[in-house]
């Protein structure tokens, strides 16, 4: 296991264009770097269960949290670069615990593969990038929320397969009779 222990900073960010971005959490421990790559729905669930595991366990709610410290430059070169496929959250004392496993420490057994600790500012500020990086993708159908394309296009099963950019073909339209 790597035991990345208290961290300086940490932050979420999307790399790439809407539609074929990549997520990310970053951390700083010192001189040591970790990038941990995740699916865009699992960055949002770990913005959600952070939010919630603050709002029910940590002591001080309502008081004030100062601002987190920002990433600023990150390495090219983190010493620590894994692809997750399982999280897991505490909050112990006054610091939230992030324990995660990529797939071949999860397929030894070995779990978890990476832990590190967050301040409760460092957490709520990882919360705050959580939300910036995935709400700055495509815009969402109001009718059934998946993505749209650039064009606004996209198959919506809440339009009953009708489209309103699309004109319904008429009876003079009938391709039977011509």
């Amino acid at each position: 296991m790597i035991d990345f222990g208290m961290v300086d900073a940490v932050d979420a960010e999307a790399i790439g264009e809407p539609g074929q971005r990549t997520f990310r959490v970053r951390a700083r421990s010192g001189s040591n770097y970790a990038a941990l790559w995740l699916e865009k729905e699992q960055l949002a669930a770990l913005g959600r269960g952070i939010s919630q595991l603050l709002a029910e366990r940590a002591p001080g709610r309502g008081i004030p949290i100062p601002r987190a410290i920002e990433m600023g430059a990150f390495t090219l070169n983190p010493d620590i670069d894994m692809q997750l496929v399982r999280l897991g959250i505490d909050f112990q004392e006054t610091k939230v615990v992030l324990l995660a496993d990529d797939q071949e420490g999860f397929d030894r057994g070995d779990t978890p593969t990476f832990r590190m600790e967050m301040s409760r500012a460092g957490a709520f500020g990882l919360v705050r990038s959580i939300v910036d990086a995935v709400s700055a993708g495509r815009p969402k159908c109001p009718l059934c929320a998946r993505p749209m394309e650039a064009d606004g296009q996209h198959f919506c099963p809440g339009s009953d397969g009708h489209s309103l950019l699309l004109p319904i073909p008429g009876p003079e339209d009938d391709i039977r009779n011509q």
